[in-house]
């Protein structure tokens, strides 16, 4: 993921890539590639992602945005793509603020993550916080890595495929990075 940044240093969307593992990719192929030569369609591709976005649309596209404690409106998602990279499916996007935030005045914090932690969505190992655009002088980037009890955790463990845990679940196992200018 990364925080947009405008000319005046103010958020104004973040852009997130997923990674999709294996299984799901294999899912995936049998409608992206569907006369199995190995090479995806990228008309279907792309098709797949905006399909995948729609049905996200009432989950917040699993990116939850917080500033001063509340979620801002969201723009309409127009910029996205897909595509393989490798054995894995590939999807970006970028969910934009209607209006751009001054961290320096607000704070500003989001997370990504399925509410009902049906999908485990996490930060690759080795990453790097990452801004497109300047960030205002003084501030930074930092995550916060979550800290779920014991019971909930077995909680969770105890769901199988079939169970939700609600849709509270999956914040209390979300990495949340802070825009911390104060």
């Amino acid at each position: 993921s990364a925080v947009i940044l405008d000319k005046d240093s103010r958020v104004t969307g973040v852009r997130v890539h997923w990674i999709f593992d294996e299984f799901y990719t294999l899912f995936t192929l049998e409608v992206i590639d569907p006369d199995r030569d190995g090479t995806a369609e990228p008309d279907l591709v792309r098709q797949l992602a905006k399909e995948n976005l729609k049905n996200l649309a009432a989950y917040s596209y699993f990116t939850f945005i917080e500033v001063d404690g509340q979620q801002p409106d969201y723009g309409p998602i127009v910029e996205y793509d897909s595509y393989l990279e490798g054995d894995n499916l590939i999807m970006e996007f970028v969910v934009p603020l209607v209006e751009p935030v001054d961290p320096r005045e607000k704070d500003f914090s989001y997370a990504v993550y399925d509410p009902t932690y049906y999908i485990e969505i996490f930060h690759v190992e080795g990453f790097t916080l990452s801004t497109e655009g300047q960030l205002p002088a003084g501030c930074r980037l930092e995550l916060e890595e979550p800290n779920p009890n014991p019971e909930t955790v077995a909680f969770a463990a105890s769901l199988d495929q079939t169970e939700s845990g609600g849709d509270g679940l999956g914040a209390l196992f979300a990495e949340r990075v802070h825009l911390r200018c104060r």
